[in-house]
């Protein structure tokens, strides 16, 4: 697979010379192109090529955000109409337009996020006016949080996140992450998906900060719909593969249950990188009762230090019946991803009941 940083090809460039010009006959299609690609584009990586993109058409559109804010409302309709569609990401190049010419204009820089978050979302861009302009962004959010627009409501959670992906920090708001509590409260149960989304996202940062605070939010919201329910269980994932009884509670696991049977096997001792390592797991229920339960396995990922980074994942959740005997068996793949580093020797297996921790074994990766 291609890396993300190549979707900006020179025919895209072009394209947006193109689109460029028909805006503002200044610009030469060609000429945009190759200021785009002077040296070094080709070692700047992905967020370096967003922000030479923005660069250049600031040096063309020199500011102030009021002055290029109309060009980049007809760039915008010009995109449009020519069949591309919105919440677009390789458009969000045009919100580093505005925090590069706008951070001393702060009602025209609202003014042009609110247009341009629709079409490529402005949650990065947003926290460099919280950086410079605490107070006023803070009452900006709530009022998007009110919003017709669904992607602008879906800012005013997704830009104001203690541990946005990809986003400068905001100390404040990492301190203090229940400032935004009443937009989450807002939107939590919004008719949008996408804005529901990006709050169980921003609850889901909370709980890493503050568990308790995202557990009293979630305790009485249960139940409405299951659309709901599913946001309240994307809220409190990290909670969950944590094995917080409470949060586990809040779905009936019981975490005091035992198996009445457990086998767990790996099918050899040894795994090379870009191979997968197989398990079997055998369990069974006792005679009287039925237990509603979630199964998960972690692995213990060696370190560069020498010292193990643990991450939770899936493997269902299922009613089991009275004398129920169930016997799961999964691989897991090591194949190099660009989110992990795997380093060689012995990394650990276990495997997770509603919350406990069963049997954990230990493995070889060379």
């Amino acid at each position: 697979m291609d890396p993300l940083k190549d979707m900006y090809s020179r025919d895209w460039v072009l394209n947006l010379g193109n689109h460029l010009n028909a805006v503002d006959s200044n610009i030469k299609p060609l000429e945009f192109q190759k200021q785009v690609f002077s040296s070094p584009w080709k070692e700047m990586e992905l967020k370096e090529r967003i922000n030479r993109l923005a660069e250049v058409v600031v040096q063309n559109w020199q500011g102030p955000i009021a002055n290029i804010y109309p060009n980049l409302v007809t760039l915008i309709d010009s995109l449009r109409n020519q069949g591309i569609s919105d919440f677009n990401f390789p458009y969000i190049f045009l919100n580093d337009i505005v925090t590069k010419s706008g951070l001393s204009d702060f009602e025209s820089s609202m003014k042009a996020f609110e247009k341009i978050t629709v079409f490529s979302s402005s949650e990065f861009a947003i926290r460099f006016f919280y950086k410079q302009h605490f107070d006023r962004t803070l009452k900006q959010m709530f009022l998007w949080s009110k919003h017709k627009e669904p992607m602008v409501r879906r800012l005013a959670s997704e830009g104001s996140r203690p541990m946005l992906p990809w986003g400068i920090g905001i100390p404040e708001i990492k301190k203090n992450p229940e400032i935004h509590l009443s937009i989450l409260e807002s939107l939590w149960d919004d008719q949008n998906e996408i804005v529901r989304r990006s709050v169980a996202n921003h609850l889901n940062d909370i709980s890493k900060l503050n568990p308790e605070l995202v557990l009293e939010f979630c305790i009485h919201k249960f139940g409405k719909t299951p659309e709901l329910d599913k946001t309240l269980k994307h809220s409190l994932r990290t909670l969950l593969k944590k094995g917080n009884t409470k949060a586990l509670g809040f779905f009936s696991y019981n975490t005091k249950w035992k198996p009445e049977k457990f086998k767990f096997s790996l099918s050899q001792k040894e795994v090379k990188v870009g191979n997968a390592l197989e398990f079997k797991i055998h369990l069974s229920q006792n005679s009287k009762d039925k237990t509603k339960l979630r199964l998960e396995y972690k692995i213990g990922f060696r370190l560069s230090n020498g010292k193990h980074g643990f991450k939770v994942f899936q493997l269902g959740e299922r009613m089991l019946l009275p004398s129920e005997t169930i016997e799961i068996t999964k691989k897991h793949s090591f194949a190099p991803i660009t989110t992990r580093v795997y380093y060689p020797g012995t990394q650990t297996i276990s495997i997770l009941l509603n919350g406990n921790e069963y049997d954990m074994r230990k493995f070889e990766l060379k």
